[in-house]
């Protein structure tokens, strides 16, 4: 009746966390997401989304398996889908015929992923029923979806030439690396669950330092680099500023290169390469899925959507409180202070909440 209707209930947000789903969903995805997307009840009520400065337990865990999943992507790419991984010798040669398949595996797994969930969630048979979950309301024009596809495209190509290099260094011996996992098998898979985690200050130091670093009217002694980077990189990113999965590495070639160099924080450390392009995929479907705009069953982060719509808050991610820290974290749109709002030299024209 209603007292195991309401248990029922209670057991399932003790488990859910991001973007309102179950912490072990990123290892389903996206069947486990069609799943309630075909069954959840039409006038199913949904809460409104808020943000926090940081994860509680379940939001740790379901960064664990979301890592998972990455690595798991990983040992597919090096194991399955090739029958002799580069890195382990071929790739002592510059030659187009082990690089290529590289690259072509990125623009498929880019549209595989990418393509099919925006078409889902945008497009689908469900689109309706789906509205109800979108994180903002109205919807992205086609000259904002078509750009993101195009840019991510370009993006998946410089991972790709950054997985290309490593190839390379660790064929010839220039760098060393671990060639069985099985070797040291506790630390690989510290470092495989971890793998959001330690990538994600990286993350906030790149990204922080794209944008302004003073306000216009500041005396300084250094010129402000991150102005610069905004004005002439990162503000492309911005242009989504209602973003769709192909938003996610919607991504200047500088900033996609400095985004993916995440993955040789593990380098100097002899890891695996399963290690290395794991952080590659991480960074990637992270990235894609938490800009999707909707919540459970979708993934999109609503932490990460109020920086698109403010710009200046929410500058990492909730497995590290840096924002909560340096003040600039907001859970909320009422909660953005004047400061936050302010012309810090942002002159798209998506900083009027105009679309291309």
């Amino acid at each position: 009746g209603k007292e195991r209707r309401r248990t029922t209930s209670l057991l399932i947000s003790s488990i859910m966390a991001g973007a309102g789903q179950p912490f072990y969903m990123p290892l389903t995805w996206p069947f486990g997401h069609l799943h309630y997307a075909f069954t959840a009840p039409k006038d199913e009520k949904v809460e409104k989304p808020t943000a926090s400065p940081d994860l509680n337990l379940i939001g740790h865990l379901t960064s664990v398996v979301a890592a998972s999943r990455s690595f798991l992507m990983a040992l597919l790419c090096i194991y399955v889908l090739t029958d002799d991984y580069p890195a382990f010798g071929t790739a002592k040669e510059w030659n187009m015929e082990w690089m290529m398949p590289i690259i072509y595996r990125n623009l498929i797994g880019t549209w595989m992923i990418c393509g099919f969930w925006d078409w889902f969630l945008y497009f689908g048979p469900l689109k309706e029923k789906l509205h109800k979950y979108k994180l903002n309301e109205k919807y992205p024009s086609m000259n904002q979806m078509a750009r993101d596809a195009f840019v991510t495209t370009t993006a998946s190509v410089f991972g790709a030439l950054i997985e290309i290099g490593m190839c390379h260094l660790w064929a010839t011996g220039a760098v060393p690396f671990q060639r069985n996992m099985m070797d040291t098998p506790i630390s690989n898979l510290l470092w495989a669950i971890t793998i959001t985690h330690w990538r994600v200050p990286h993350f906030w130091a790149i990204h922080r330092g794209m944008h302004p670093w003073f306000d216009k009217g500041d005396k300084r002694l250094v010129p402000d680099i991150g102005r610069f980077l905004y004005r002439h990189v990162h503000s492309l990113h911005h242009k989504s500023y209602n973003p769709t999965a192909f938003s996610g590495t919607n991504m200047h070639p500088v900033e996609a290169t400095m985004y993916y160099s995440a993955a040789f924080i593990c380098v100097p450390f002899g890891c695996h390469p399963a290690i290395f392009l794991g952080c590659i995929i991480d960074c990637a479907v992270g990235a894609w899925l938490g800009h999707d705009g909707f919540q459970w069953p979708g993934s999109g982060d609503y932490f990460h959507q109020l920086h698109h719509a403010h710009f200046e808050c929410n500058y990492g991610a909730m497995h590290f409180p840096i924002d909560k820290l340096l003040g600039t974290f907001a859970p909320g749109k009422a909660s953005i202070s004047n400061s936050m709002l302010e012309d810090t030299g942002h002159e798209t024209a998506v900083h009027e909440g105009k679309q291309d």
